[in-house]
């Protein structure tokens, strides 16, 4: 892979004792200075498949443990699944440095993330493609691939393999999913909870990742855990005994696993029914508005990063995503009130739809 002089800034942000693993520096013909980042494939030994939300991940690492752990928390075998992505992770095993603080650069189809100096990540958007060079002690850490590197990876990549990441919730009913959008702050991952007490499955918090398989639009969630501002505990007690965490944006959160903290079903996937906009109201009350497929194109429009212009046919099938995605029943879902009566509101709401359509 190969970074254009714009990138170099970029590349000196790492300590020369970690870019020594990576790279040689040589010039042009024309004169620009090249900086080709290279893993050593001789050493990736350790070879797995994996699936992660609806993605088929092609891992190498010279690893052992690391390759195992991955392969314990990824979703089972998906048939047909073509949206692939590959990974080659070194693990310096002489590094005991933990994860540090993130930082992201990124320029055209290149995006560099570091997790302290021994921790440094190379997404080529392009070519699909992941190149990681971490000490042993992140690659041991469970939560750090779990709860962060999996989703980032997903996020940053998916659009280039054939997922919409989409910043909704995701629950579903009998195998048919409601996707919960709304700005940051509105109260999702509250209302995602309280839903999955009253009869939903939960599949997805904060980031859902949307492909089409066979035609068929599929809602896929990571094992990311839920993440609850400090005043959930109003609402749900079982996280008084727990402890607040800085999550990666800063914020103060408790982030826990929704089938441990609180009991409920969790499944990967489902199909998507059906999409509503969460908006909060001050009077206590609910009520549903209906949107056109214009506004729910709009809003997906909107939600996604722009591509750089080496990316125009992921561009295209992006964008075909969300056009199928626009047409589902579409609501503004405002309310106010706990997040318990408004889980009850919305599952006699979609009680009654599938009702309707199986009548």
């Amino acid at each position: 892979m190969q970074l254009s002089r714009g990138c170099q800034q970029f590349v000196k942000f790492f300590p020369e004792s970690v870019l020594e693993h990576f790279h040689a520096v040589e010039w042009s013909a024309t004169g620009v200075l090249v900086t080709v980042i290279r893993i050593d494939q001789t050493a990736l030994l350790h070879e797995r498949v994996l699936y992660f939300a609806g993605a088929r991940c092609e891992l190498r690492t010279n690893y052992a443990a690391l390759a195992n752990m991955l392969d314990r928390f990824a979703s089972q075998e998906c048939n047909g699944v073509a949206n692939t992505f590959s990974m080659q992770i070194q693990v310096n095993e002489e590094a005991v440095e933990p994860e540090g603080a993130p930082h992201f650069r990124g320029l055209h189809h290149i995006v560099i993330a570091s997790f302290g100096q021994s921790n440094v990540f190379v997404f080529d958007l392009l070519r699909k493609n992941l190149s990681a060079y971490v000490s042993a002690a992140v690659a041991c850490e469970v939560q750090f691939w779990k709860e962060k590197l999996i989703p980032i990876t997903l996020g940053v990549l998916g659009a280039t393999m054939g997922l919409l990441p989409v910043h909704c919730a995701c629950l579903s009913l009998d195998g048919e999913g409601l996707l919960v959008a709304g700005v940051s702050g509105a109260g999702k991952s509250t209302l995602s909870v309280a839903m999955s007490q009253v009869g939903f499955t939960f599949v997805s918090d904060d980031w859902t990742y949307i492909s089409d398989q066979c035609g068929r639009i599929i809602a896929h969630g990571t094992s990311a855990p839920v993440k609850l501002l400090p005043d959930a505990v109003k609402h749900f007690r079982t996280l008084e005994d727990l402890s607040l965490r800085t999550s990666m944006n800063g914020e103060l959160a408790y982030e826990v696993d929704a089938a441990q903290a609180f009991g409920v079903h969790v499944q990967r996937d489902c199909e998507p029914r059906w999409l509503i906009f969460l908006e909060r109201m001050q009077q206590p009350g609910s009520e549903l508005v209906t949107l056109s497929s214009r506004e729910t194109r709009a809003y997906l429009d909107a939600s996604v990063e722009r591509l750089p212009t080496q990316l125009l046919k992921a561009a295209r099938r992006r964008d075909q995503l969300i056009a199928s995605m626009s047409l589902l029943p579409c609501w503004t879902f405002r309310y106010g009130g706990s997040p318990q009566f408004a889980a009850e509101q919305l599952r006699e709401f979609v009680a009654s739809r599938r009702q309707k359509a199986y009548s």
